[in-house]
């Protein structure tokens, strides 16, 4: 695919930006210094640690089918697994699902190969949504931890999450390591937002640039399209199913309430019952008890 035109040329909204999941694997995937400028944000280290960064599931954008999973899996200085992904829907089962990519990925081993080969991995998820509305927080980190004491049982797995809708939560540290700056790279929405970041870090210019490219071509528009399409039919499809779930046991409870209040109802009318033969009796013991008196009191 070929572009005519420069990011700085191109002007309005951004049909498809870095947050959408093909644009991101593809555009960083064929910039190596916007990759490494990621990297080095995520993982919290200048960009001259970065000594070689793999990507391992690299994509062919003619060849992607609508399912297609784009996490984008990397192997950092030889040493680290680092597997990074997009969530821009909401997923409810979206923590077992990290748990089991980052298990995935961390089993790295091929057959007869012994565990010292095992490699760092931790997962990365950037994500729009509040995956914790609870407890909101910019950038989290999470590792194998004591629960009484907080000691680190291994720094061999981790989860690493970075909410791009809680940047009003950004400490110095994220803003230092350039977190801040990728949060708005990927949240711009117009071709003059990002030519306004691109002032900042002009050494990444050429990820403006496949982003332009992708945006442009009929080819890779259409495929992202059907992909866009594809992940709005499963987040439609899955809030219809929890919406006729909801209403569905909504109506099972409201049954089971009428049930039990006739219940309580008729438990109650019983006990009015028995409290009434008891005021009965006590009110024919009271009477006994006081003729017994009137007769004591004759003889």
């Amino acid at each position: 695919m070929a572009t005519k035109l420069s990011y700085k040329e191109a002007t309005g909204v951004i049909e498809f930006t870095l947050k959408d999941d093909g644009v991101f694997h593809y555009s960083l995937q064929h910039s190596p210094r916007a990759l490494a400028g990621l990297v080095s944000a995520l993982e919290g280290i200048k960009p001259e640690d970065i000594k070689s960064i793999v990507v391992e599931n690299p994509i062919d954008l003619s060849s992607l089918g609508k399912e297609t999973v784009m996490d984008l899996k990397l192997t950092l200085n030889s040493g680290k697994i680092m597997n990074i992904e997009l969530q821009t829907y909401m997923d409810s089962f979206w923590r077992p699902r990290a748990i089991l990519y980052l298990c995935r990925a961390y089993d790295s081993l091929k057959e007869g190969e012994d565990y010292s080969k095992l490699k760092q991995t931790m997962h990365y998820c950037i994500t729009d949504q509040n995956l914790f509305p609870e407890n909101p927080e910019f950038y989290a980190r999470y590792r194998l931890l004591n629960i009484k004491n907080h000691r680190s049982y291994s720094d061999m797995l981790g989860i690493n999450v970075l909410q791009l809708n809680h940047a009003e939560l950004v400490t110095q540290e994220d803003i230092d390591n350039g977190l801040l700056y990728w949060t708005k790279l990927f949240m711009a929405k117009t071709w003059e937002e990002m030519q306004a970041l691109m002032l900042e870090h002009e050494e990444i210019e050429e990820v403006a640039d496949l982003i332009l490219e992708l945006n442009t071509d009929n080819q890779a528009k259409e495929i992202l399209e059907g992909q866009r399409r594809y992940r709005e039919q499963l987040a439609t499809e899955y809030a219809a199913g929890a919406l006729e779930t909801q209403e569905k046991y909504e109506a099972i409870i409201e049954k089971k309430d009428m049930e039990f209040n006739a219940i309580i109802e008729d438990k109650d009318a019983e006990i009015a019952d028995k409290n009434a033969e008891i005021a009965d009796k006590d009110a024919m013991i009271a009477k006994l008890l006081a003729e017994n008196e009137e007769l004591k009191k004759k003889k």
